[in-house]
């Protein structure tokens, strides 16, 4: 895109103006930051379609580890009737906490950021509309073409490191027998082997 926007400018045969150039400039900004809205639009919709899945497998868990003490208070009550003679008093209910657990392994994880597409077309923009001031006919389509590509790429770069963050991915064995992998965006403060509990997406101590 940002290509064509600076084959256009080197199309005229006389230099675009200051006042020009600023429009075509804030024309294709204005196009990028549209799409950005759309795909930030998209990615919303996906986080809260993982959320509600998240939720449905920890109600699910929940009802299971249900099942097991019910279970389990089934046989002992037919155990202490067929020891009628027995001063053992029956167990006491189990409580399972659903969120608790022992931390197995942290992994740390660096994402390099994403580029938008504003980080190309401005960078293009910028180094074709510099190439263009270079020589005259032949030399300057060279220059302007030489311009765009490298502004584009260096812009590319410049917006993808500036986006860099780190995550962190911790393995949790859960009381209710599953493990969980909680992916959270802050520094743990746990470590292996910590007994845990997970409190909104987040690993803390119990």
């Amino acid at each position: 895109m940002a290509l064509t926007a600076i084959m256009t400018i080197t199309a005229c045969s006389q230099k675009p103006s200051t006042e020009e150039s600023a429009a075509q400039t804030k024309v294709i900004v204005e196009d990028t930051k549209k799409q950005m809205l759309v795909d930030q639009a998209a990615e919303k919709a996906k986080q809260e379609a993982a959320q509600a899945e998240e939720k449905a497998r920890q109600e699910a868990a929940v009802a299971a580890a249900k099942k097991e003490i019910l279970a389990e208070q089934h046989a002992a009550a037919v155990k202490a009737k067929s020891k009628k003679f027995s001063s053992k008093p029956a167990p006491a209910n189990k409580v399972v906490c659903i969120n608790c657990g022992v931390v197995l392994s942290i992994n740390e994880i660096q994402t390099e950021g994403k580029g938008s597409g504003l980080g190309v077309i401005a960078g293009g923009v910028v180094g074709g509309l510099l190439g263009n001031q270079v020589g005259n006919g032949t030399g300057r389509d060279l220059a302007t073409v030489a311009g765009a590509v490298g502004g584009a790429v260096a812009g590319n770069k410049i917006e993808k490191n500036s986006k860099r963050t780190k995550s962190y991915d911790i393995t949790v064995k859960m009381d209710t027998g599953e493990q969980r992998i909680v992916h959270q965006t802050t520094a743990p403060e746990v470590a292996k082997g910590d007994a845990v509990k997970i409190e909104n997406e987040v690993v803390v101590k119990r």
